[in-house]
């Protein structure tokens, strides 16, 4: 597990509107406060036994609502990693989470040779980015082997927040949103060489565990839960993506690839009315053994039959599902 923390404003004083909420900027005198601030919070977490993997400058500084907030631009956030992102030590540095994962306000950072070698991470939310033409490859962040993280997406319009559609592990519109939007922007997350995805609530009647609300128990994995799981479970920190090559018959499929602890494990997305039966997968070597396991709107990470035959492994995918398979080599 890695723990990202992220602050969403600086104390009030600090700011030049003297409040916590409406946005408001850092004063520049404080620069170095904030980043003893942010120090201080890392050590201390650490003193009580948690450590901070990485630690965010700020929660979406391109927006400024009235709650906890605080508004940055590209080159505000430039001269703060280049002069003071060093102060900030035992953990790894992340700029900036805006809401778009907008290149603006990332790109002064890794355009300057200081504020580049202080910053670890890049990320981002996922709000709007996909109409704007940025859920794509961050090619200034991967020049510089910065890894991106979407650090925030929040989607659920498939019911309304009282509807107790939201507990029904059968509702069509709700599993429709899950593939089609939630489950295919984590593919696309991926397929643009991002290194992470984080879903905003994990408790929540419309997220991944229910929390007794809208028609959903207290506790209990939903829908989206167990269609997320399909990477999460598998896909594990520190395995890497490795590239793969489709066939023409394997056209409705959405694949991407992971390797780590000795295993190969392809998630693998058909979003298409018609099932795609006898996939034939080839490995680099011998296959010992294979799993596969779908969640679809009848299924909830079911374990699937497989055939192994050396090199290859042969499974079917289920229209309108989310399948994993796992290869041990």
């Amino acid at each position: 597990m890695k723990i990202l923390a992220t602050p969403w404003t600086a104390p009030a004083a600090w700011k030049t509107n003297n409040s916590q909420i409406n946005g408001g900027k850092l004063k520049t005198d404080y620069y170095d406060d904030y980043a003893n601030h942010l120090n201080k919070y890392v050590t201390y977490m650490k003193s009580q036994g948690v450590t901070i993997d990485v630690v965010s400058i700020q929660n979406e500084p391109d927006y400024h609502p009235d709650y906890d907030s605080m508004e940055w631009t590209g080159t505000e956030l430039r001269n703060f990693v280049r002069d003071h992102g060093a102060k900030i030590k035992n953990t790894k540095l992340m700029a900036a989470e805006s809401t778009g994962m907008e290149y603006d306000l990332t790109d002064p950072i890794l355009s300057n040779a200081t504020a580049r070698d202080n910053t670890s991470y890049i990320g981002g939310h996922l709000y709007g980015t996909e109409d704007s033409g940025r859920l794509k490859a961050y090619s200034l962040a991967d020049r510089y082997n910065k890894p991106v993280w979407m650090t925030e997406w929040n989607y659920h319009k498939a019911a309304g927040d009282t509807s107790t559609t939201w507990g029904d592990p059968s509702n069509q519109a709700v599993w429709d949103e899950t593939l089609d939007e939630v489950m295919r922007t984590v593919h696309r997350s991926m397929e643009s060489n991002w290194s992470a995805y984080i879903w905003w609530y994990g408790k929540r009647y419309y997220s991944f565990i229910g929390d007794g609300s809208a028609g959903t128990t207290t506790g209990a994995p939903l829908k989206r839960g167990y269609a997320f799981s399909q990477y999460a479970k598998y896909v594990r920190p520190g395995d890497q993506r490795v590239a793969l090559t489709k066939s023409s018959q394997a056209s409705r499929l959405e694949v991407t690839a992971y390797q780590g602890g000795g295993k190969i494990k392809l998630v693998i997305l058909n979003r298409s009315t018609r099932a795609v039966d006898n996939v034939v997968i080839q490995a680099p070597k011998t296959v010992t053994k294979a799993k596969n396991y779908v969640t679809s709107k009848s299924a909830n990470a079911s374990s699937q039959a497989t055939s192994v035959n050396g090199e290859q492994v042969t499974v079917s995918i289920p229209a309108r599902s989310i399948s994993t398979v796992v290869l041990t080599q």
